[in-house]
């Protein structure tokens, strides 16, 4: 797969990479992969993208006017392609080993400095996928991309390089619920945002459920909440 970026972070839950190409970030939620120095490939999540000056202590400033803007300021100032970057923030989620089995944990090193990003490859998306018990790492992820949308728009992103797969997207769903079956309005919001339009993922509120107290005199009610989301 083309090469489409550069490690200038590292750490062990993740890094950050660089494009090579000004404005060429890949899509949020998107699957990259490392080559590992010891063999086999780590796995990520795009999980940000951002650019900005390199000269992190500047801001940019306004270049266009009436006449020139949009692509044309970069032909008026080409300088620009030197004194701006694109960045994006991967999450690692797991890795390949080097006997090609697929593991939904962190490898035991983070990836090295300056190596290279590529886009994933079909095959490796299907065979990493396919079991999606990695969506707890996505889910307990800090940055600038609330987990609930990364993980949304990494279900959005997988179906669709599963050539629109709908049993894996019902079965994302299914994972999604046993992880929020506790927390309905999250569950609603990672739901909602794999597709706004398909009301048949949508569970409906669960209705409250009783819990019976005996007491000596007979029995009380008592509300403990909402049952699991029915999926």
């Amino acid at each position: 797969m083309p090469r489409i970026g550069e490690i200038i972070e590292t750490s062990t839950v993740g890094f950050w990479a660089e494009s090579v190409a000004l404005h060429e970030v890949p899509s949020l939620g998107a699957l990259v992969t490392v080559d590992l120095a010891e063999g086999g490939t780590l796995v990520g999540v795009v999980a940000f993208g951002q650019t900005t000056g390199i000269d992190e202590g500047r801001r940019a400033v306004r270049r266009g006017d009436a006449d020139v803007f949009d692509g044309a300021i970069y032909d008026r100032h080409p300088e620009l392609m030197r004194i701006l970057r694109t960045t994006f923030r991967v999450v690692t989620v797991g890795y390949v080993g080097p006997d090609g089995r697929v593991r939904h944990h962190l490898p035991p090193c983070p990836p090295p400095l300056h190596y290279s990003v590529s886009a994933c490859e079909r095959a490796t998306i299907h065979a990493f996928t396919d079991e999606p018990r990695y969506f707890a790492m996505l889910m307990a992820s800090e940055g600038e991309v609330a987990p609930e949308q990364l993980l949304a728009a990494h279900i959005r992103a997988a179906t669709a390089e599963r050539g629109g797969d709908e049993a894996w997207r019902a079965a994302a769903g299914r994972q999604v619920a046993r992880l929020l079956k506790r927390d309905y309005d999250r569950l609603l919001t990672v739901l909602e945002a794999i597709d706004p339009g398909d009301s048949a993922l949508l569970p409906t509120r669960p209705a409250p459920r009783l819990l019976v107290v005996p007491r000596a005199n007979g029995h009380a009610p008592q509300d403990d909440g909402y049952d699991d989301v029915p999926f």
